[in-house]
């Protein structure tokens, strides 16, 4: 029984010190937008009309 309480104790010192943590310094995404590919000028450089067909044998 006092490892069971040794465990649950442990686990809420864990769960508050990670609460803690998330609630005064949350942490920060580095992530930002990439530039946007002009599918229109890919659409009018391509030649679909001129492709080759494959053969999938």
């Amino acid at each position: 029984m006092r490892s069971v309480t040794t465990l649950a104790v442990a686990f809420v010192i864990a769960a508050a010190a990670f609460t803690i943590t998330m609630l005064t310094k949350p942490p920060v995404s580095e992530a930002r937008a990439i530039s946007r590919i002009d599918t229109y000028a890919l659409t009018l450089g391509a030649h679909p009309a001129d492709a080759q067909s494959y053969d999938c044998q």
